[in-house]
């Protein structure tokens, strides 16, 4: 059962602490997704023709990074849950920081010797590092501010990370595509300037990986659990996290919304590649990913206004019956997409809208999975939310790259989500109905 919501003052050292991980978690998010537009422009530049198992690198870079995200959740989210369950969730959130700044090392090195996939497999580290990252910054959220201050803790951390992923997003495709359109007017058109313009960005968001690390010193000391003794079963525990989750009164339904919703986010941020290379098809003179992160903006800007005015309407208690709102209004936002050409005026205001309501659908949902579980087996359940958020990631790659190799233009797979979302609005519908308590 969900402890009875108080409204005890929190602490100024816990306030202190919660900032410190919401500024290094937004910088985690941003980083992470920086690199993937700028590695998506430089395979669209570099990698064409570039053939690894029968894939054409160039042609699917989209479809290759985006999946690289989501394998390490699925193979290590039982081992991330024990790690954050186990030792302090300030010593695990500290370690992942210093992992993080050794990667981005890696993939500077790698796009100075010109090594794509070297490259992208430094992307597939910055994927492993965050899969043991999330347990720890989730969980660490109730044991500094307590359940009463849950939603709106919650609430900072969705619009900060996802304002991290979207800036990412949307300064690393303007930045990488502006270098490039600078050195190909000086230079002339030539793949050599793709590597450069990818590696002076690379560089500078490296640098300030150091920032994260030190504030994360701020961070105070959350209790371990040393009883939780590793066995190497630990690596094969996916099922029994799963099941400790849906054993809980409430957790399975919450966490399959929470699943839908990312298996439609990941959808929608794919079908916007599409659209950024549908208007600019010549990878090498660039275009394709600032476009992209043009569109990633307004969802951003929407969402960070969103999540606003879920947190204010969240301050003391956590507001489940915004989750259909959420889910209605997103599914506004998509046919309004798939009704204006992207040069429309109302084009980009709909993808606005879009970011806007999915602030009112993740927060109080997240809000619930982590105030529904018990403190010792937080770790563990989050974690089996990431495993089966993962898992949609991969259902939402999966159906469109299908959808892409089987001829379906952006209109046809944004058409697919909008299904998608119109099936989520149906099964929250109850919330209204149930209030603020769990709905089933």
């Amino acid at each position: 059962m969900p402890e009875e919501l108080t409204s005890e003052p929190v602490p100024r050292r816990s306030w202190v602490s919660l900032f410190a991980v919401l500024f290094v978690q937004t910088q985690n998010s941003f980083n992470d997704n920086f690199v993937k537009m700028v590695l998506i422009g430089l395979g669209l530049a570099v990698a064409q023709g570039t053939i690894v198992f029968s894939v054409d690198l160039g042609e699917k870079i989209q479809y290759i990074l985006t999946m690289l995200i989501p394998i390490p959740f699925i193979l290590g989210a039982p081992v991330a849950g024990w790690i954050s369950d186990r030792f302090s969730k300030k010593q695990v959130i500290v370690a992942s920081l210093i992992f993080q700044l050794a990667i981005f090392i890696l993939i500077a090195l790698a796009i100075i010797q010109k090594q794509v996939l070297l490259a992208i497999f430094g992307y597939f580290l910055l994927a492993v590092q965050s899969t043991l990252f999330s347990p720890a910054k989730q969980g660490i959220l109730k044991e500094l501010v307590g359940s009463a201050r849950l939603g709106l803790a919650n609430g900072l951390m969705q619009m900060l990370s996802m304002i991290g992923i979207l800036g990412g997003i949307g300064i690393g495709g303007w930045w990488f595509d502006k270098l490039l359109a600078n050195l190909n007017e000086t230079n002339g058109v030539g793949i050599d300037n793709a590597w450069s313009a990818a590696l002076t960005p690379t560089i500078w968001i490296g640098c300030g990986c150091i920032a994260p690390l030190l504030i994360s010193m701020l961070i105070q000391k959350t209790p371990a659990h040393p009883g939780k003794r590793f066995e190497a079963g630990v690596w094969f525990r996916h099922f029994e996290h799963l099941g400790l989750m849906f054993k809980r009164k409430g957790l399975r339904p919450v966490a399959i919304r929470i699943a839908l919703y990312w298996l439609i986010a990941n959808f929608i941020a794919l079908v916007f590649v599409t659209i950024g290379k549908e208007l600019f098809p010549d990878a090498q003179e660039g275009g394709a990913a600032s476009a992209t992160s043009g569109m990633m903006l307004f969802v951003g800007a929407g969402l960070f206004i969103g999540s606003i005015v879920v947190s204010v309407i969240s301050r003391k208690r956590i507001q489940l019956k915004l989750i259909p709102l959420g889910a209605i209004g997103m599914a506004l936002g998509i046919t309004g997409v798939l009704m204006f050409d992207p040069a429309s005026d109302l084009f980009k205001p709909s993808i606005g809208l879009i970011g806007f309501f999915s602030s009112f659908l993740i927060i109080p949902l997240a809000a619930q999975l982590q105030d529904l579980a018990p403190e010792d087996e937080r770790g563990r359940i989050i974690s089996a939310s990431n495993l089966l958020n993962s898992v949609s990631g991969v259902v939402a790659i999966l159906v469109c790259n299908g959808l892409d190799s089987a001829g379906f233009d952006s209109t046809g797979q944004m058409l697919v989500v909008l299904l998608v979302t119109l099936g989520v609005v149906v099964w929250t519908i109850g919330y209204w109905r149930s209030g603020a308590s769990t709905a089933s």
